[in-house]
């Protein structure tokens, strides 16, 4: 039996950030790894609303319960999840801040290729966290793309019965420029430690290194000129002080623009540093992989072994 509709629905319009994908594929794998059969990756999706336009920028795990296959929400711990996430003081202008700020849920996730049965319990728990929450869907058995689907929930009426169907609707991935610097770098981290963003900042680097060394020889000419050491070359001065009047916003906007530049140092940091959380996670799991395979061999070996000592003594028996 069918819990939803192919046609795509014309209400909310759905934003999602990269870094939900990531929480909800890290979710999977670690469900995976732990050979969870009766139980699914479930987590609820934080965001703003504003009208029909939805936002989800961020996400966590939930526990719940099992009851006659069923899922039963642990409401209480996501009350002191919720509660913990709004008290995260908010950042500087920009998605630090927008991500700091947000508390509100906006809906759920759940592994699967589409919606069942017991997604419509699920659902109408969610729904008395707010009345409006969006489902999304990601099918971790796909292997060769990122399969995700965005549904939401109606009242259908057939047979003068009515029930709640999920609707399929359109998402659009919504992006900002430190998010992407952070997805890119870990995304395109290698064994070496470098990515594409390497690169980047390697060539800023010798951009910003160059833009030192002329101003240094701008500031060294006009100091030298004022002590004595050197002629003033009239345009020369002009040339410099053309150069300096076409920076008035410099000048005037001094503490506004150390603050944003500072801003912009402590999301870089904080970017860098979540990339280096998630190679270290992948490093980690890689070994626990790697450490089962090994432990299941030396398993199978000693019991190969015994089997082999037990298979001689027997044939050493008297009849």
């Amino acid at each position: 039996k069918q819990w939803y509709q192919r046609r795509v629905a014309v209400g909310n319009v759905v934003f999602l950030h990269p870094l939900v994908a990531m929480n909800i594929a890290d979710h999977a794998t670690r469900y995976k790894i732990n050979n969870k059969d009766h139980q699914y990756a479930l987590g609820v999706l934080l965001g703003k609303q504003t009208g029909r336009d939805i936002e989800i920028i961020s996400s966590f795990d939930v526990c719940y319960d099992v009851v006659d296959n069923s899922w039963i929400l642990n409401r209480d711990y996501l009350d002191s999840r919720l509660e913990q996430v709004s008290q995260i003081p908010a950042g500087g202008a920009s998605w630090a801040e927008s991500t700091s700020s947000v508390s509100d849920v906006v809906g759920w996730y759940a592994l699967g290729s589409s919606p069942a049965t017991r997604h419509i319990g699920m659902h109408t728990q969610m729904c008395q966290v707010n009345e409006s929450v969006v489902l999304l869907m990601f099918d971790h058995t796909n292997e060769k793309e990122l399969s995700m689907k965005t549904y939401e929930s109606l009242v259908d009426l057939s047979n003068n019965q009515s029930r709640t169907v999920f609707v399929e609707s359109q998402y659009t991935v919504k992006t900002t420029e430190s998010e992407r610097i952070g997805i890119d770098h870990a995304a395109g981290a290698n064994v070496s430690g470098f990515s594409a963003v390497s690169d980047v900042v390697s060539s800023n680097q010798s951009a910003i290194t160059m833009l030192n060394g002329r101003a240094q020889v701008i500031c060294d000419y006009i100091r030298e000129v004022k002590e004595g050491k050197r002629k003033s070359n009239p345009a020369i001065m002009r040339a410099i002080s053309s150069l300096v009047s076409s920076l008035p916003l410099a000048q005037q906007h001094t503490d506004n623009f150390d603050a944003q530049c500072s801003q912009e140092v402590v999301e870089a940091m904080m970017i860098a540093s979540l990339a280096t959380l998630t190679r270290g996670i992948m490093t980690h799991d890689e070994i626990a992989a790697k450490s089962n395979v090994i432990y299941s061999h030396n398993v199978t070996n000693k019991k190969i072994r015994s089997l082999d000592v037990f298979s001689a003594f027997s044939r050493n028996l008297p009849i």
